[in-house]
């Protein structure tokens, strides 16, 4: 029985070159794509934009397991329906997510899902990365991730996700490896 893959840490640590390497590996990971309310930036993907009033809407008629409130005030929905379809015909749905709203999923789905934390080598390389990529202008992204990093160890991380790794830039491909392993394995435990 497959199981929902959460790839979750603090911003710029990796997450989405993770998931990208991993759909390389097995194309039945499928990602699902989070509503947003902000524009797509250039060169994005795998993201929905919306206006606020539309993610209300989806929020209403059930259409979403969650709805976070992130950086700026933006908001992403999650959708439903393409995580129970790609459940139900055996793909693997992947999604990053933040730490502090894994007990929603956790309720959602309590016997399929598989956790990964995903944490930086260091704090001043976490910095670099989220400068390089200009994400971080007034430190913002900084801040809320050294407090996800203390969030994750303040809630004991023993037991809280199934998988940790340590995200350095020219070991994504190793890293996609080691998770895809322990997910299988995952998968042939409950089988």
């Amino acid at each position: 029985m497959n199981k929902f893959l959460l790839i979750t840490g603090p911003s710029g640590v990796g997450k989405s070159a993770i998931i990208d390497e991993l759909s390389k590996l097995d194309s039945r990971f499928v990602y699902i794509s989070p509503y947003m309310t902000r524009p797509i930036r250039l060169g994005e993907k795998n993201k929905i934009a919306v206006s606020d009033e539309q993610m209300d809407e989806m929020w209403r008629r059930g259409e979403l397991l969650a709805v976070n409130k992130l950086y700026g005030g933006i908001r992403y929905g999650t959708p439903r329906s393409p995580i129970i379809g790609a459940l139900a015909i055996g793909s693997f749905p992947v999604l990053d997510w933040p730490i502090d709203r894994l007990e929603i999923m956790k309720q959602a789905f309590p016997d399929r899902l598989f956790i990964v934390y995903v944490s930086p080598p260091s704090i001043d390389i976490l910095h670099q990365r989220l400068k390089k990529d200009g994400r971080d202008t007034d430190g913002t992204r900084l801040a809320n991730a050294k407090q996800e990093i203390q969030k994750y160890w303040s809630l004991g991380r023993i037991g809280l996700c199934d998988l940790e790794v340590v995200s350095e830039d020219q070991r994504i491909p190793e890293i996609a490896v080691n998770i895809y392993t322990s997910y299988l394995g995952s998968i042939k435990e409950i089988a």
